[in-house]
């Protein structure tokens, strides 16, 4: 197929038989653009906001050298491997250095055992709010929706514990690491593994965030970043290890 030509200078298009200049004279030729079809857009990758991701002193931070705001976490792990605790570190260590709140999400433990998951790190809750169902009846029905419509846009990091708590069948999976793409404030997802030592939940849910983080007793793995070569690994701290190890019972 012949790419079809305009004069650059005045853009009539080129004809089949020419002696190689235009009718207004000019003898350079470009390739006439394609106008996309609605509801599609080309656009230039030139400008455009870099990806610059922040430090904080936090080992999920360390292992995904930083974190860029905005983004989405997907944080995986076996039971008691300490993902809660590190999503925890790294939201309280957020919210302080960004002057703002973090928001925890939570479906999967209660008030009691959210707030001793921050001490096992040295970090203070002082500026995380904890959202969660209401016990009963009145909170039977309440969504990952409702609990997401209380979190302001300013907020500095939000974690959803679990994504399997919060939403139990493929699908709403799917919409709800969907939902969270749209909001201004980072996104911590805490995800179960499945038998096989996977994240558990469809393939896509791996797709749909910006970084996956697998969390083990003695290291954190990155096998996925937008903003960093994967994969790659760093050594959890002895006694960040030992207390997850020891506090399987507390931390999911």
């Amino acid at each position: 197929m012949v790419t079809p030509l305009r004069c650059a200078v005045c853009h009539r298009r080129r004809p089949e038989i020419c002696g190689g200049f235009c009718a207004c004279g000019a003898y350079v030729w470009e390739p006439i653009p394609i106008k996309p079809p609605p509801g599609i857009i080309v656009d230039s990758l030139e400008g455009g906001t870099p990806l610059r991701p922040k430090q904080f002193p936090a080992i999920l931070a360390e292992a995904m050298g930083g974190v860029v705001l905005g983004m989405n976490i997907l944080v995986g792990g076996i039971p008691g491997s300490g993902k809660s605790t590190l999503c925890g570190e790294l939201a309280a260590q957020m919210a302080e250095r960004l002057d703002s709140l973090a928001y925890w999400l939570d479906a999967e433990q209660n008030r009691d055992i959210v707030r001793e998951l921050f001490p096992r790190t040295g970090s203070s809750t002082q500026r995380v709010r904890l959202v969660s169902r209401e016990r009963g009846r009145a909170g039977a029905g309440a969504s990952f929706r409702d609990a997401l419509e209380v979190v302001p846009r300013d907020a500095a990091v939000i974690v959803i514990d679990s994504l399997q708590r919060w939403a139990r069948g493929f699908a709403e999976q799917t919409e709800l690491l969907d939902a969270v793409s749209g909001l201004a404030p980072t996104v911590l997802v805490v995800s179960h593994f499945n038998k096989a030592g996977r994240f558990a939940g469809p393939v896509g849910n791996e797709y749909d965030v910006d970084a996956t983080v697998i969390v083990e007793p003695d290291r954190v793995k990155v096998t996925k970043c937008r903003w960093a070569l994967c994969p790659r690994s760093v050594k959890r701290p002895q006694t960040s290890a030992t207390t997850s190890q020891t506090e399987k019972g507390v931390d999911g």
